[in-house]
């Protein structure tokens, strides 16, 4: 698919010039909006580091990727030329002058955006949760509107335009939603990654301190699997015995 090879050629472009080695990118394909209308969009996740020649790992410490600007102007080239190599009439399209690319560092809650990702790649197009009710004519269901604050609203189609919304984003066969490159690619992943978490573990400072004593540890009495962790101590409680008070 052409937005697949023009994200992966404009990270490329920016990676040579920067003199960075081989990059990691997992792409996910998205093609609907919460009203079922077309959205196509891609969810990229970068590791901020990169392979180099010699096959040791660099972490990037300065910004997080490459500038957003210069990311978008070079993707619409990219975007645009992988269209035409596909005999696309571009003159018959709308295409906006200004394009938008997001970017965004994730170093604390990254399996917050993996959970988030995965929704796409397991569920369908609706849930059933969101279904309010359905007669031979209309189909009505809940929608979160992104331009009005984000408020819970009610949207009810005609059946035929339900259908037709909802299979406008079953993929061709053999279009793969989810894709990898770089070091994450099917062919070398495991051998690369395997690098990777080795030099990342042989570099990691020390953060326990040589004197310092290990929390004691207990299994749990039944399961013998389970540990228990201790977290505070209860005293018994006292009777207050109030003086007596003489006249």
């Amino acid at each position: 698919m052409c937005s697949f090879c023009a994200v992966w050629q404009t990270l490329t472009k920016f990676a040579n010039n920067r003199q960075h080695g081989q990059l990691g990118m997992t792409c996910v394909l998205h093609t609907w909006g919460q009203n079922l209308s077309q959205h196509i969009h891609l969810h990229c996740l970068i590791p901020a580091g990169h392979l180099n020649s010699k096959q040791q790992w660099q972490t990037l410490n300065k910004n997080y990727l490459y500038p957003v600007k210069a990311l978008s102007t070079v993707f619409k080239g990219k975007m645009l030329a992988e269209l035409k190599t596909q005999a696309v009439n571009l003159e018959g399209l709308s295409i906006p002058k200004t394009w938008c690319v997001y970017a965004k560092p994730c170093l604390i809650h990254s399996q917050k955006l993996l959970n988030y990702l995965a929704r796409y790649t397991r569920k369908g197009v609706i849930s059933e949760s969101r279904l309010i009710n359905h007669t031979q004519s209309s189909v009505s269901f809940k929608y979160k509107d992104y331009r009005d604050s984000h408020q819970q609203k009610v949207m009810t189609l005609k059946t035929d335009e339900f259908i037709r919304r909802y299979l406008q984003h079953i993929l061709p066969k053999g279009l793969m939603r989810i894709r990898h490159y770089g070091f994450l690619a099917n062919a070398c992943r495991r051998r690369k990654v395997k690098w990777i978490k080795a030099q990342c573990k042989s570099h990691k400072p020390s953060t326990e301190k040589p004197n310092e004593e290990k929390a004691s540890r207990w299994l749990c009495t039944e399961c013998k699997l389970g540990e228990l962790k201790l977290i505070s101590i209860l005293l018994p409680r006292r009777k207050l015995i109030e003086p007596a008070l003489t006249g």
